[in-house]
């Protein structure tokens, strides 16, 4: 009798300990995985989208600068409206990204050294303008504009790659399901097999000591650990929008990394960069919002570990009761 009854404290206590094992294991791979879209859409996609909103308005500015000052309608009284609207819009983006980027305290100084020299490239490319009548002056100062923005290394257009960089290596880090997070999640998906395996050895050795066939608390244990596997399902769906929202962000920014602002003609309206930006935004959010209803179910998880060890206390707490007087 004395036999007996530790072995079912000792099944008890197995049950419970595996469940709730199994359970926090699975929470913290699930919760590790939904928290990470809303950080992604709220913070690091709108920082990458800025940077590249604001590098495209620059290159755009610039050439369109260039090629105000090679026409005949520079006459030094000013800019003209492109690149005043370019430049705005690159203004615009860039105080945006202040209070969202990414890069932390290497990021924010970054962006103060492209607000410095941004300011000075301005005061270059008026200088161009203000001198256009003579032709050397002018020539000197376009030429020291353009080594602002272009300079390799130190120039505008080169810090905000390295911002971006820096970013996209975030970027990744968020998104990406790195070797740590594959090796969790291979356990994770084996954890249930434990406490599953563990119920059927109990049942088996109930069906050998007593005259019930079947344990009705024990087979609904082994159905909530079966529907444990529903939530992998879940963080699975969730990994394939939070890559799907990478490949977005990088295939905007990638294609500008160590593009200098030189070519033929400034590439495409204002509107039309904010609308490849917008798009880019859009499809992310969309990607991303869709992993929010299966983020609100973290609480399942240890709501059935709990299910799970209070059916194996009720499936074999009649049979303790039993043995509890015999001598």
């Amino acid at each position: 009798m004395i036999g007996t009854r530790w072995l079912l404290v000792t099944q008890l206590i197995s049950l419970v300990v595996l469940a709730l094992l199994a359970a926090a294991v699975l929470f913290a791979a699930y919760d590790d995985t939904h928290r990470r879209p809303a950080a992604v859409r709220d913070r690091t996609a709108p920082a990458v989208l800025e940077v590249a909103a604001a590098r495209g308005a620059l290159v755009n500015a610039h050439l369109a600068a260039r090629d105000h000052l090679a026409s005949e309608l520079v006459d030094g009284a000013g800019t003209d409206e492109t690149y005043r609207t370019y430049m705005a819009a690159a203004t615009q983006s860039l105080s945006r990204i202040a209070d969202r980027q990414v890069a932390q305290e290497e990021g924010k100084r970054e962006l103060s050294t492209v607000i410095a020299l941004l300011v000075v490239y301005q005061e270059a490319v008026g200088r161009a303008i203000e001198h256009a009548e003579d032709e050397a002056l002018s020539r000197a100062w376009r030429a020291s504009a353009d080594t602002i923005i272009n300079r390799g290394g130190t120039g505008i257009l080169a810090r905000l790659d390295g911002l971006q960089r820096d970013q996209l290596r975030r970027l990744g880090e968020q998104t990406e399901l790195t070797d740590a997070r594959r090796e969790l999640w291979w356990w994770v998906e084996k954890a249930p097999l434990v406490p599953l395996l563990a119920l059927v050895v109990v049942q088996w050795q109930l069906q050998r000591r007593f005259p019930q066939r079947l344990n009705p608390f024990l087979l609904l244990a082994c159905a909530v650990l079966l529907a444990s596997w529903l939530p992998v399902r879940w963080a699975a769906d969730t990994q394939k929008g939070l890559d799907e929202a990478r490949r977005e962000l990088v295939a905007v920014a990638e294609p500008q990394q160590g593009a200098k602002a030189r070519g033929e003609s400034p590439r495409g309206e204002p509107e039309e960069t904010r609308t490849a930006i917008t798009g880019a935004r859009t499809r992310v959010e969309e990607v991303l919002d869709e992993t929010s209803g299966s983020g609100r179910l973290a609480g399942l998880i240890p709501a059935g570990g709990a299910a799970v060890a209070l059916l194996s206390w009720a499936g074999l707490q009649r049979h303790l009761s039993q043995y509890r007087f015999r001598p």
